[in-house]
């Protein structure tokens, strides 16, 4: 398996005056190429095909005076923002047509504010980075004491290379020997530089002979479900009460100093919630590839989900608070960048009526008396609901499909009652219990 990795090494702060001017006038003429293309891109309706790019080359490059290279690491930047402009505008005009259709003039207000903008729409406020071939630069060992290892890069000037000193760690260089460099960029962030190296590596493929659906959600971080083809499951449940507890407290320290004006330790704790929220998803990665030996893992991707409830308005304002706090883009992204590692292959499916179908016989027909609680109507099913999205996503990966036969007590996560409630929680519950005599399937999970 072809695991392709990037990393940001920060420059050397030991870089001197000179060679800072020439990486502003470098990076200041590279986005003003990656302007001129875009403008020729809306002007022109290019569709990014090597003729067009052939026909206007010379223009450009006599209009940005950047060496042939260059213009061309310009032109694909361009292409891309593009591509991705064009692609977010067409899914953006197919929701509001599906809007339309249904007649909720809540949402296609809403949708009407969130048209995607086109490439550089509101000018040039931040510098644009480019990726750097073989041609362009290189990372190389150091030879002086001052840092292990430079980055050579072109100048505007013709045959001139200019070495910058880099300030990589233990973890930079590990991955840099292992792998061989594809192309990096120059990125500037917060009034320093940074290079973005771009890392490509092997990794032995391990044999599938099972898998692991992966439902994503708020409460429990992650529930997963280890399906046979022959038989036989595996509960697990990753939960995330320690990190909701320290992002509280983080917030409410940012909330005090923000009332009491103090902003020079509020400047300290610019990132801290961020960095913490990431360590505890990278940690919830790396415990679910371990868990993932010879298996396909299968996640869940709520796609449109926080999109199409995090607006005001929508008459769900506990939905839009939950959703907004959730990250499950960077949850998918560090489990599949972790089970790379490993060499377990990972799918990403769309979620949609996972959690409300039956995983014995498919009905959705189907109840939730409580948000952890699935209640089937057709089958007498009563099952966890993480466990049921989780054996759903799983299933789409299986030759056939799993039948899971009835035994004695509730399939609960670890941190749920193991018993029925006593007492009915509202009007619902109270007709399931009095009306209906389930079936109960699974015992508790080890």
């Amino acid at each position: 398996m072809k695991v392709v990795k990037t990393v940001r090494i920060p420059v050397h702060y030991a870089l001197t005056k000179r060679k800072l001017h020439i990486l502003e006038r470098l990076t200041a003429r590279l986005t003003h190429g990656v302007w001129v293309w875009s403008e020729l891109f809306d002007e022109r309706g290019l569709k990014g095909t090597n003729i067009d790019r052939a026909r206007l080359y010379e223009l450009v490059k006599s209009e940005t005076h950047l060496p042939g290279h260059m213009v061309q690491c310009c032109f694909d930047t361009a292409k891309w923002m593009w591509r991705s402009y064009r692609t977010l505008h067409r899914d953006w005009r197919r929701q509001i047509a599906e809007a339309k259709r249904s007649g909720d003039l809540k949402w296609l207000r809403e949708l009407s504010r969130r048209e995607p903008q086109k490439p550089f729409s509101r000018g040039m406020p931040h510098k644009v980075p480019i990726w750097f071939d073989r041609q362009l630069g290189s990372i190389e060992k150091s030879k002086i004491r001052l840092c292990s290892c430079v980055a050579r890069v072109s100048t505007l000037r013709r045959g001139m290379k200019l070495t910058v000193p880099l300030n990589p760690a233990r973890y930079h260089l590990d991955l840099l020997s292992k792998g061989h460099l594809k192309s990096f960029q120059l990125v500037k962030h917060d009034s320093k530089y940074f290079i973005h190296v771009k890392v490509e590596y092997s990794v032995p493929d391990q044999p599938a002979h099972a898998v692991r659906g992966i439902d994503l959600g708020v409460k429990r971080s992650v529930a997963t479900v280890a399906m046979k083809q022959l038989g036989g499951y595996d509960f697990k449940t990753v939960r995330g009460g320690t990190k909701r507890a320290r992002l509280r407290m983080l917030n409410r320290r940012i909330a005090e100093l923000q009332q009491t004006r103090k902003w020079e330790p509020l400047k300290r704790l610019r990132h801290k919630r961020l960095h913490v929220a990431e360590y505890y998803a990278r940690f919830m990665a790396k415990h679910v590839a371990d868990l993932s030996n010879n298996m396909i893992v299968a996640i869940g991707y709520p796609k449109g989900l926080k999109y199409r409830s995090a607006y005001r308005g929508n008459g769900k304002p506990y939905l839009r608070r939950l959703v907004n706090g959730w990250a499950y883009g960077r949850a998918i992204r560090f489990i599949r960048e972790e089970c790379a590692e490993h060499g377990i292959a990972v799918r990403v499916v769309d979620e949609r009526w996972t959690s409300m179908t039956c995983p014995r016989c498919g009905s959705r027909n189907t109840d939730r008396p409580t948000q952890s609680i699935f209640h089937c109507w057709n089958c007498e099913l009563i099952y966890n609901a993480d466990y049921v999205g989780a054996l759903n996503i799983g299933s789409r990966f299986l030759s056939m499909a799993t039948t899971r036969r009835a035994t004695v007590g509730l399939a609960q996560a670890g941190d749920e009652l193991g018993a029925e409630p006593s007492e009915p929680r509202n009007r619902k519950e109270a007709q399931l219990t009095q009306t209906r005599q389930p079936t109960w399937i699974f015992g508790r999970p080890h």
